[in-house]
């Protein structure tokens, strides 16, 4: 799966003139002991980026700017990149999440960054918004707001966007499928995406799908939804996901490569 960039923490070298250079696409360099993408573009400032999950350096940078003197800017700002990194590498995997400025959440596949507000700080109780705006989760609260209670919002803002995805593809399927769910609910599992009691015709969805892309939500709603027609995993089963969604094997292993115990999923190096 793809990461797409999260708001980054960033630092700005000297400013720099510009006589019209063309954006170039990124060209991966070693620049001051760090592997960075460097990114020529129409731009007066050189600009130093490190972006979470993963602590990846961004430098981008005007034509003009010599390499010798970015590479010497990469160096002075080495402790500063490495502090970046390793703040990132805490919020990571199998870490629980603290709510902090910077820490990365998912919604549907997607990254963003966690952005605090305290406008809030008038309204009464334990009162939390949360919305997303281009790449970030921004979250309103009083300063003071306890831990639990950002639990608590955030577990109900995953419901509601997971319900909103969940009503029109549960639908869909049972169209495609001639079958129909006596009841959909949400969840938290500890072990299983999903569950069918084929009987009572009962699905459940595990709240964590919210965080995964679209594709891996609707491979598990085909899944359960075909419990209804067949209730073990033989070869009906298999023949029947096969015929009505040929990925399923891909999705599926796509899907136990973050596990559910993952708060956020693998990254290489």
């Amino acid at each position: 799966m793809a990461y797409p960039p999260s708001a980054p923490a960033r630092g700005r070298g000297p400013a720099h003139r510009n006589a019209g250079e063309q954006t170039a696409a990124p060209t991966v360099v070693n620049l001051g002991g760090h592997e960075v993408e460097l990114v020529r573009k129409r731009v007066k400032r050189v600009t130093l980026r490190v972006y979470p999950p993963d602590g990846r350096v961004r430098l981008t940078a005007p034509g003009s700017t010599p390499l010798r003197d970015l590479a010497r800017l990469v160096t002075e700002r080495s402790d500063w990149i490495e502090r970046h990194r390793q703040r990132f590498f805490e919020l990571h995997v199998g870490a629980a999440a603290r709510y902090l400025p910077g820490e990365t959440h998912y919604l549907r596949g997607t990254a963003y960054t966690l952005a605090r507000h305290s406008d809030l700080a008038g309204a009464s109780g334990a009162r939390v918004r949360i919305r997303i705006a281009e790449d970030r989760i921004h979250v309103h609260a009083r300063p003071d707001v306890e831990r639990a209670a950002l639990e608590r919002a955030f577990d109900r803002f995953y419901r509601n966007e997971l319900a909103a995805d969940l009503v029109p593809l549960v639908a869909d399927w049972e169209r495609e499928l001639g079958v129909r769910a006596g009841a959909v609910g949400i969840k938290r599992m500890s072990t299983r995406w999903g569950s069918c009691n084929p009987v009572a015709g009962r699905l459940w969805f595990n709240l964590e799908l919210g965080k995964r892309r679209p594709a891996l939500l609707e491979c598990v709603v085909v899944h359960e939804l075909a419990h209804l027609l067949v209730a073990d995993h033989g070869p009906r089963f298999k023949a029947l996901m096969t015929r009505h969604l040929p990925e399923w094997r891909a999705l599926g292993k796509e899907l136990e490569a973050w596990p559910l115990w993952a708060r956020l999923p693998r990254t290489n190096g």
